[in-house]
């Protein structure tokens, strides 16, 4: 019997066991040694070679390699499937979590084909389990690697070394990040010991102050986070409320491993402390398991939530290397360039998503609905980019005249083709709030209104200012703006984590911000139209700190008054032009042309390069050679692609 198995022999009875026998029957536990956890890893591929495959993936600095266990039903295949890891003891001397990572390898090994879902989780998600980062601080007992080098301060960070290389950095963090650069990871959790708690991101700020520092994902940190804290009683009830914390909130650190995969990776990552003591007596180790165990396996599963999806090349169907993009959350996602999948985890809710790679027509699907429960599928599968030939500027066309709008891009798409006669009509919508009122184009409401204020404007002499409210109160004010492009300034000055600002762009959350942030740029780029904007001030029950305020400044809305009008609505599947005879005058003309998708999503237009005129003209003058030519062109054009669509349906039918 293997290392871990005359071990598991004893864990598998634990709680009868000590239920029988007491403190005594914990007396038998002891911590596994450097050696045997090797063995253990080594041993599970021996022993379970069709789930398991072990791997070293690189030295520390005396020598010791950093051991891997990959447990899925296809291993090593990559699959289209979401890929997730646990890292423990990046800090030496903190343990706990390394005896964790070996009892899971244990629980989903020999659970595997008999339970469930254990089954369910090993078939669906590519699971990593590395229990000992620091291999060389563990064997001496001490937090730092060989080089005296805390490995959770020693990642890049865009504050304090922005370059995304190992060079120049410990064998360790190298090791973990051409780890991560050979995988796509999509969540992982690395353990310590000292307290207990889920920190979540962000861990610093440009300040390197000690607030709450939102990210992008705020709202998914706090869901997945509290999931494991809730089926961890002991962590629920600790010293943490609900057992979970902002990083920076907690205190700030700069070129922390949790930071560095979300920031650089796109890869959502918290940090568990999972015990007050960092090695707290081994006789302890089963019950730390049975309480971790169930929130282990549910963190685990999180990672099948949101979005999933393959993005292929359309011609081909090979695998595309591309970003995957949630309209209003700056943070993407990328696909595994071996299988073409990405995992945007999401809690339920509509969003706009796209995807873009380069060379490619990006792709934009408006309506994505996430639900509660495994992740809704969105495959794209991308085209050449679209890219108007004709008129593309600097041409004189006339009404009454036949003519051609072309284009290139996918041989398999439709597309919608239009024209515009003011191609100038962009203007800017600006408000500083210098009038020193809140005008009439805003509503605002809640226990206060909000006000112009001339205390510390961004810009100018007056800037927008929540209300003042007290404990368990709400401030807002709401505008609709009609434009693509939306920017402004804000300021928070509040109680760190208990009084919250938040925006909303169209109902979905934007971002939120607590604590004091100094003035920070918000911007982001909508489909032309209406938009509301909401900015709403919150106050929790107690406690104030600040100015306990919010301030908003210098909005910024790109109004375009272009008035766009189809020539085809949809073209033949095929189509790289169509037929026009243009019916208006104007100096200031432009065409675009978008793909159109069969399934709701659509491409990014592409206009003329120039502007074109278009004069008054004969209406029924003889076409020139050229447009007659141009006309030829475009019908022959239009009858080929019917005529290879109508053969293609007929192949299918006979097939």
């Amino acid at each position: 019997m293997n290392t871990f198995a005359n071990r598991r022999v004893i864990v598998s009875l634990a709680t009868m066991t000590v239920a029988l026998l007491g403190q005594d029957a914990r007396a038998q536990f002891t911590y596994h040694t450097y050696s045997e956890m090797v063995s253990i890893i080594q041993d599970a591929e021996t022993n379970y070679p069709s789930i398991c495959k072990s791997y070293n993936l690189g030295n520390s600095v005396q020598g010791r390699g950093l051991w891997a266990l990959r447990i899925s039903d296809n291993v090593p295949a990559e699959e289209d499937e979401p890929e997730f890891k646990f890292i423990s003891s990046m800090h030496g001397d903190e343990v706990t979590g390394l005896e964790l990572c070996l009892y899971l390898i244990d629980h989903l090994t020999t659970n595997y084909g008999s339970d469930s879902r254990i089954t369910n989780i090993v078939d669906s998600i590519d699971i990593w389990i590395m229990p000992l980062m620091n291999p060389d601080g563990f064997v001496a007992v001490q937090r730092y690697n060989a080089h005296g080098v805390d490995l959770n301060r020693n990642f890049p960070d865009p504050f304090s070394s922005p370059n995304n290389t190992p060079t120049g950095r410990e064998p360790e963090t190298g090791v973990i990040m051409n780890w991560a650069f050979a995988q796509s990871f999509t969540l992982e959790a690395n353990y310590h010991g000292g307290t207990m708690v889920v920190n979540y991101p962000y861990d610093n700020n440009a300040d390197g102050a000690s607030v709450y520092t939102i990210s992008p994902d705020d709202d998914l940190f706090i869901e997945i986070s509290e999931r494991y804290t809730w089926e961890n009683q002991p962590m629920w009830n600790g010293p943490f409320f609900h057992g979970i914390t902002n990083g920076a909130e907690w205190y700030a650190i700069d070129g922390g491993m949790q930071d560095w995969a979300y920031r650089y990776m796109g890869t959502n990552a918290v940090t568990i402390e999972v015990s007050e003591i960092k090695k707290p007596p081994a006789s302890q180790i089963p019950t730390f398991w049975n309480d971790n165990r169930e929130a282990m396996l549910l963190y685990i599963e999180s990672c099948m939530m949101g979005a999933r999806g393959v993005v292929t090349d359309g011609s081909t169907a090979a695998p595309v290397s591309a970003t995957v993009t949630v309209q209003g959350r700056n943070q993407d996602v990328y696909t595994d360039p071996d299988v073409g999948d990405y995992h945007r985890m999401l809690l339920p809710g509509t969003y706009e998503m796209s995807a873009a790679a380069s060379g490619y027509e990006t792709l934009t699907h408006p309506g994505v609905v996430v639900s509660a429960g495994d992740a809704t599928r969105w495959d794209v599968a991308l085209g050449p980019a679209t890219t108007v030939l004709f008129p593309n500027g600097g041409e004189t066309l006339a009404t009454g005249a036949a003519t051609a709008v072309s284009w290139s891009g996918n041989a398999g798409a439709n597309f919608q083709v239009q024209y515009t006669t003011n191609a100038n009509d962009v203007a800017i919508d600006f408000d500083g709030f210098e009038s020193g009122v809140i005008s009439g184009n805003y509503i605002s409401g809640g226990n206060q209104p909000w006000a112009a204020t001339s205390s510390g404007p961004h810009t100018g002499s007056f800037a927008a200012r929540a209300g003042v409210i007290g404990s368990n109160e709400v401030s807002w004010m709401i505008r609709t703006v009609n434009g693509a492009d939306i920017s402004f300034w804000y300021n928070v000055s509040s109680e760190s984590g208990g009084d919250v600002f938040t925006c909303y762009v169209d109902g979905q959350v934007a971002f939120q911000a607590s604590g004091s942030t100094g003035w920070t740029y918000y911007s982001t780029t909508k489909a032309p139209g209406n938009h509301t904007l909401l900015w709403e001030y919150t106050k929790d029950g107690s406690g104030t700190s600040g100015s306990d305020t919010v301030w908003i400044d210098d909005l910024e809305v790109s109004v375009d008054d272009r008035v766009w009008t189809d020539i085809m609505s949809e073209t033949p599947l095929g189509a790289t032009s169509t037929p026009w005879t243009p019916g208006e005058t104007g100096t200031t003309c432009k065409t675009r042309v978008r793909v159109r998708n069969a399934d709701g999503s659509y491409g990014q237009w592409d206009e003329s390069d120039g502007l074109f005129a278009i004069e008054e003209g004969g209406g029924s003058e003889i076409p020139t050679v050229s447009e007659w030519g141009m006309v030829v062109m475009t019908l022959l054009a239009l009858l080929t692609g019917s005529y290879v669509f109508r053969r293609q349906q007929r192949l299918v039918r006979e097939s």
